[in-house]
């Protein structure tokens, strides 16, 4: 498998929204590092490893800060690239049927077939030297001595991935796949699909799935944290300042990962997220039936217990909820 454009991951995501004060303290309280931004009237927060959010004021009159879907949203995702020919090369593949423009900073902007802004940078993430969490278990002690770590507040390493709801998840991946050589890591059959921009890498950076209501709208943004640890301490403490948990803490079937998703001022949830899949060519991707379980294999305050799916999908086009 060949990732033709070398892009890495999500590098930033820019958000519109109606009360800039509240979606400004929730990314601060979130754990993200508040930087200097060159754009006006923009607040720029960064992850660890260098991913960014970007929070702008949003304006319908102004294509660059008007949310798809809902008041406050998505304005656009950038993707990191690893080299400067992979931008050239993005721009001719890209300028064959849409609009095409580079700004001051190098930056690609476009659109995908659904109308989402998507830009590509030379990628602004660098690795971390991290001490891997250690654990005891049975016949297999690796802490010794050791107190386990302890976290009374998440600070999130990267931007993991993240997930739009669509009308068809099918023909929206279409895009990622064809045009820009994404792969299919896993599918919700007929209703999801997770997606990766490199053979190498997370389980997923794009997750598109259909949505309950009509319409494309982000649905969440997942950031990676150091460990399961850290998903919950991090929680615990986002949850005593008053923001509202979307589901968790719990942990994912289909990726393996642990989680906890809160409602925010943003539009979207976002989720902290640990211990997810790293596969590589040689993983086989499997169609998951969208039945009530496969969301979580556990998890606190989300029902289940009818047999239907109470995550985010929704039935698909082709096939109605059983």
């Amino acid at each position: 498998m060949h990732n033709r454009f070398r892009i890495s991951g999500v590098d930033k995501v820019t958000f519109g929204v109606t009360g800039p004060d509240d979606a400004i303290r929730f990314a601060t309280d979130w754990g993200l590092a508040p930087v200097a931004s060159s754009r006006q009237d923009s607040r720029l927060f960064r992850a660890q490893d260098g991913s960014e959010i970007e929070i702008l004021r949003a304006d319908d009159q102004d294509p660059a800060r008007r949310p798809i879907g809902n008041s406050s949203g998505l304005c656009e995702i950038t993707w990191g690239v690893t080299d400067p020919a992979a931008l050239d090369e993005l721009a001719e593949e890209l300028g064959r049927d849409r609009a095409v423009s580079v700004d001051a900073e190098g930056t690609l902007h476009s659109s995908d077939d659904l109308g989402i802004r998507i830009a590509f940078r030379l990628t602004r993430r660098h690795r971390l030297p991290l001490e891997p969490t250690r654990y005891n278990s049975p016949g297999h002690p690796e802490r010794i001595d050791r107190r386990g770590a302890r976290y009374d507040q998440a600070c999130p390493h990267e931007i993991s991935h993240i997930a739009i709801g669509v009308d068809d998840a099918a023909d929206a991946a279409a895009f990622y796949l064809e045009r820009l050589g994404f792969l299919v890591s896993d599918r919700y059959a007929n209703r999801g699909l997770f997606l990766r921009c490199a053979p190498a890498g997370n389980h997923h950076h794009l997750f598109l799935m259909n949505g309950r209501a009509p319409g494309t709208r982000l649905n969440h943004l997942a950031f990676k944290v150091r460990d399961v640890h850290e998903v919950i301490g991090g929680g615990q403490t986002i949850s005593a300042k008053g923001w509202e948990t979307f589901a968790g803490p719990g942990r994912h079937a289909v990726s393996s990962a642990c989680f906890w998703y809160f409602n925010t001022p943003l539009g979207c949830a976002w989720e902290y997220a640990a211990d997810e899949d790293i596969v590589t060519g040689s993983w086989e991707s499997t169609d998951f039936a969208a039945t009530a379980h496969i969301f979580s294999e556990w998890t606190f305050g989300l029902e289940k217990s009818d047999g239907r799916l109470r995550g985010p999908i929704s039935q698909s086009k082709e096939t109605e909820t059983p």
